[in-house]
C-alpha cells in the first residue's frame, strides 16, 4: 500500500512537471514568433550593444571601432552618440555597415525592440565567428540606442523602433554609388534570423553565414513528452496487462483514479496559468526593463509574458499538490507522528506558495492591499 501511494505521488509530480516542460517549450516557440510593430515600419529590436566585424586593418574602419568589435562578445559596436553614427556610416568606406536603431535601454516600452535583440546578436556573432580570414567584403555591425541618438532619429524622421539599416560600401569593388542606406522591412519580412540573413545576403552579394540558436523548444518538448510517456507506461502497463482480454472499456478504466486525477489537475494548472492566451497572442517569453534587467511579469491585466505563465503555473501546481497531500495522502498515514509532521509541512508549503501568488498579483495590480507572508 505504501509503495503504491508513493508511486502515485511520484506520478503526480512527474506528470505535472512534464506538462509544464511542454508548456515552457511552446512558450519559447511563441516567444520566437514574429511580433507586429504598432508603427508603420516595423518591429522589434535588439538588446545589447556591440558590433561585429571581420574587417582587416586597411578596410577603412576606424581603429577604435575595430577594437570594440573584436572585444565584444557578439561583435556589435555600441555607438555612444550621433557623431559615432555619422563616423561609421558616412564618407568614403570600403566596408558595409549594418546599424540597428533601437530603444531597449532608453526607458521606452518597445516590445519589438526587445524581441529582435537576441536575433541581431546571433547574426552579428555568427558573422564574427565565421568570417575571420575571409576575403569577402567587410561588414560592421553596430547599435544605436534612442537615448544616445535622438538627433539621428529626428534626422531620419523616425518615430518608431527598431530600424535596421544597411549601408553599402562607397569605395572599392563593392561600391554602390552614393551609399544610401537600405532599410529592412520588418512588417513584410518579419523578425526571424533567416529572413534578416537573406536580406543581408542579397545586399552583400554572397551568402551571409547564419548560425541557428540551440533548439531548446525541441529539447524541452522531447523530454516533456518522454517523461509523460515513461510515467504512463510504468504505472499503466501492469493494470493494462491484467485487464487484457476484457475489452476496451476495461483497459481504459484500468488506470487508477489517481492517474486520471493527476492528468486533469495538470491540464487545469496549465490552462489556468495563461497558456492558451500566450499561444493565441504570441506573447514574448520575457522583456528587458529600462535598466536592462529582465522582467518576468507584465504590469496590468491585459499583458502577460511567457515566463509569467510558467512561474504562475508552477505556483498553481505546488498549491494543487499540497492541497491533495493534505486531503488525501496525509490522512492515509497510520503513524500519528508522520501524519502530524505532514500536516505542518504541507500547510507551510501551501500558505507560503499562496503568499507568493499574492505577491505576483500585487505586481500586476500595485493597488491590491492584501498579503500573507510576503
Amino acid at each position: 500500500m505504501a509503495h503504491r501511494r508513493l508511486a502515485g505521488q511520484l506520478l503526480c509530480v512527474l506528470l505535472v512537471l512534464s506538462i509544464i516542460a511542454l508548456d515552457c517549450a511552446s512558450l519559447v516557440s511563441a516567444a520566437k514568433k514574429r511580433p507586429r510593430s504598432s508603427s508603420s515600419s516595423g518591429g522589434a529590436s535588439p538588446g545589447s550593444a556591440r558590433s561585429s566585424s571581420s574587417a582587416n586593418p586597411d578596410s577603412g574602419v576606424p581603429p577604435a571601432f575595430l577594437q570594440q568589435a573584436s572585444t565584444s562578445p557578439h561583435g556589435i559596436i555600441d555607438l555612444p552618440n550621433p557623431q559615432s553614427f555619422v563616423q561609421i556610416t558616412s564618407g568614403a568606406r570600403n566596408y558595409s555597415s549594418v546599424v540597428l536603431l533601437t530603444a531597449v535601454k532608453s526607458g521606452v516600452s518597445c516590445q519589438p525592440c526587445n524581441t529582435f535583440a537576441p536575433v541581431y546578436e546571433t547574426l552579428a556573432k555568427g558573422w564574427k565567428s565565421k568570417s575571420r580570414g575571409s576575403s569577402k567584403a567587410d561588414v560592421i555591425f553596430s547599435l544605436l540606442e534612442f537615448k544616445d541618438g535622438q538627433d539621428v532619429f529626428r534626422q531620419l524622421q523616425l518615430s518608431y523602433a527598431p530600424v535596421l539599416l544597411f549601408f553599402p560600401p562607397t569605395s572599392g569593388p563593392k561600391a554602390r554609388g552614393s551609399g544610401q542606406p537600405i532599410k529592412y522591412d520588418f512588417n513584410r519580412l518579419g523578425f526571424e534570423g533567416p529572413e534578416v540573413a537573406s536580406f543581408l545576403s542579397d545586399n552583400l552579394g554572397f551568402a551571409f553565414p547564419y548560425v541557428k540558436p540551440f533548439p531548446w523548444t525541441t529539447v524541452l518538448s522531447f523530454f516533456g513528452s518522454a517523461g509523460a510517456i515513461v510515467a504512463s507506461i510504468i504505472l499503466l502497463a501492469p493494470k493494462i496487462a491484467q485487464a487484457r482480454g476484457q475489452g476496451v472499456a476495461s483497459i481504459a478504466s484500468a488506470g487508477s483514479k489517481l492517474i486520471w486525477t493527476a492528468l486533469c489537475l495538470a491540464t487545469i494548472v496549465v490552462m489556468t496559468s495563461g497558456y492558451m492566451w500566450n499561444s493565441i497572442r504570441g506573447a514574448p517569453y520575457l522583456m528587458m526593463g529600462p535598466k536592462g534587467k529582465p522582467e518576468y511579469f507584465a504590469a496590468g491585466f491585459q499583458n502577460q509574458y511567457g515566463a509569467e505563465t510558467t512561474i504562475v503555473g508552477a505556483f498553481y501546481a505546488l498549491l494543487a499538490f499540497s492541497f491533495v497531500s493534505l486531503t488525501v495522502f496525509v490522512p492515509a498515514q497510520r503513524d500519528p507522528v508522520r501524519q502530524r509532521a505532514g500536516v505542518y509541512v504541507w500547510s507551510v508549503i501551501f500558505l507560503a506558495t499562496f503568499s507568493l501568488l499574492f505577491a505576483v498579483f500585487r505586481i500586476k495590480n500595485p493597488s491590491y492591499p492584501f498579503r500573507l507572508f510576503f
